[in-house]
């Protein structure tokens, strides 16, 4: 064997490597007791997570018997301002208690609803904004906040507002709510003196599908800014 300045070669010995699982046998023998607390952390962490679930689910499934009571309660026909005033404050106080909730949009909706139906359109119009801030997409409940946000911020006195939100709505292209989009759009837009936007809206409610507003109505707007417009 060649000898060099610093010695013979060496050749060193094979060092096995040791399995993930080897390893960590290896090292719970020498730390026995650490090993044992963490495994005893580890089930009260999943003991734990287990007990928070139940009360999550329990608290759901609470503030959903508890918004149901109330809704049984909410007029199914327009212009019941006798009733929505003394559902009204049921809804609120729910949402104090039960904001976070699974029921907790539905409920704000229904109280935007409820302030609409009573005059209230400001209120209307804070509620509407509320539950559209807190929309969480895929719950399908969009289009329909836009619908009652616009009408909302129309009664309101709101244009520019409202006019954001049908374009949003429009923008959804829900087939069912596009033609009223338009329609509220095109009037709107004849309020703000801008016919030729006017125009277009009401062209497109007509041509949209839906019967409401009828198209004889549509067109008879459609008709009037296209006169105006020409002055």
């Amino acid at each position: 064997m060649k000898r060099t300045k610093a010695g013979p070669y060496r050749i060193k010995p094979e060092v096995k490597k040791e399995s993930a699982i080897e390893s960590a046998k290896g090292w719970a023998s020498q730390n026995r007791s650490m090993a044992l607390g963490l495994g005893v952390g580890i089930v009260a962490l999943a003991i734990l997570a287990s007990g928070i679930a139940a009360y999550v689910h329990s608290s759901q499934a609470y503030a959903r018997k508890k918004y149901l009571a109330i809704a049984e309660r909410i007029p199914t026909h327009s212009g019941d301002s006798a009733a929505w005033n003394k559902v009204i404050p049921d809804l609120r106080a729910f949402l104090s208690r039960h904001g976070y909730s699974t029921s907790a949009q539905n409920a704000r909706m229904e109280l935007a609803k409820g302030y609409f139906e009573t005059k209230n359109y400001s209120k209307a119009v804070k509620i509407g904004e509320e539950a559209l801030k807190d929309d969480h997409s895929g719950s399908g409940l969009k289009p329909v906040i836009l619908y009652q946000l616009g009408y909302a911020c129309e009664a309101a006195g709101k244009t520019d507002e409202a006019i954001k939100t049908w374009t949003e709505l429009k923008n959804l292209r829900v087939a069912a709510m596009v033609r009223e989009a338009e329609w509220n759009l095109g009037k709107l837009y004849q309020k703000k003196k801008n016919f030729a936007k006017a125009a277009l809206m009401f062209g497109l409610a007509s041509q949209a599908g839906g019967d409401y507003p009828p198209t004889a109505q549509i067109e008879q707007r459609l008709a009037a800014v296209k006169i105006t417009d020409k002055k």
